[in-house]
């Protein structure tokens, strides 16, 4: 005489392969993800890992191309006004000149000049965000101070550079003396001083040399801000083509993560229903006396 109990187990195996379907779906509708665990599909759970990491590097690139955007347009704004200045500058000392312009002319050139430095100083020390603009790497600090004897730069000849796509750069600080000096004895806040001192006292060839190196000025600034313009649109093209590629991983996330809502659906009440029935006939089986198993 032999007993058996596989319609019982069979059963709640049947049972739990139910409640498994059904929480699994479940999880989908619920949430609508596919992947509730990394054993619901180990191939498509690694390769999504890969594509939100690449996603994240992106993210990265994207903020630093937000942060590089608003400093270049900064500088742009800033060696703008320069060049504004600087032609000022130019009209001003050029009024000055002795032989078109009499003392009281020379005098109103005078403050005008004196004006245009201060302007430019202040330009050559724009920060924003507690960062300094034109100092290199020395961010910290005004570029240009006032001294005893004349105008000291307290940056460096370093200029930052931020990434903001693989292998693209741009500008995020310059270098201040470079453009205000350049390769000249002077710098130009120096140079405007000695220019004032040489239209009110009428010095001719004192202006001349002045106005010279107004142009030579004039000309480091248009260097600068060309290059600064060129980053921008570097910015803007590489944001174009980070927008891309995010949308693209997006998609391919979504692809391997996301459920099919009604997939999901379907499955959830099919399940339900397999655990209703397997529900009942392990009740039935249940029911049975000894002696149904009896053989």
């Amino acid at each position: 005489m032999r007993v058996t109990f596989n319609a019982l187990n069979n059963g709640l195996d049947a049972i739990n392969t139910a409640a498994d379907q059904f929480i699994e779906a479940q999880f989908q509708v619920a949430t609508g993800k596919r992947l509730r665990t990394l054993s619901t599909d180990p191939a498509a759970s690694q390769r999504s890992v890969v594509e939100r990491s690449a996603l994240a590097n992106i993210d990265s690139y994207q903020a630093a191309g937000s942060t590089a955007s608003s400093r270049l347009a900064t500088l742009d704004q800033t060696l703008s006004d320069l060049v504004d200045q600087i032609t000022r500058a130019q009209v001003a000392a050029s009024s000055g000149h002795p032989d078109t312009a009499n003392p009281t002319t020379r005098a109103a050139a005078a403050t005008t000049l004196a004006g245009i430095r201060d302007s430019i100083a202040a330009d050559i020390n724009t920060e924003t965000q507690g960062v300094y603009l034109f100092g290199g790497t020395i961010t910290d600090r005004p570029p240009y101070v006032a001294g005893g004897t004349g105008w000291t730069y307290q940056g460096d000849a370093t200029p930052v550079s931020t990434e903001v796509d693989s292998g693209r750069r741009v500008t995020m600080t310059l270098d201040g003396q470079s453009i205000l000096r350049g390769s000249d004895a002077t710098d130009l806040l120096t140079t405007i001083d000695t220019l004032v001192t040489a239209v009110q006292t009428g010095d001719t060839p004192g202006i001349n040399t002045g106005i010279d190196a107004l142009q030579r000025a004039f000309e480091r600034v248009s260097r600068a801000l060309s290059l600064v313009g060129t980053d921008e649109v570097s910015v803007e093209d590489s944001g174009r083509h980070l927008q891309s590629l995010h949308l693209a991983g997006e998609k391919r996330v979504s692809d391997l993560e996301d459920a099919n809502l009604a997939e999901a659906i379907t499955r959830m009440s099919r399940a339900q229903t397999a655990y209703n029935a397997a529900l009942g006939a392990v009740g039935t089986a249940g029911r049975n006396s000894l002696l149904n198993y009896l053989t």
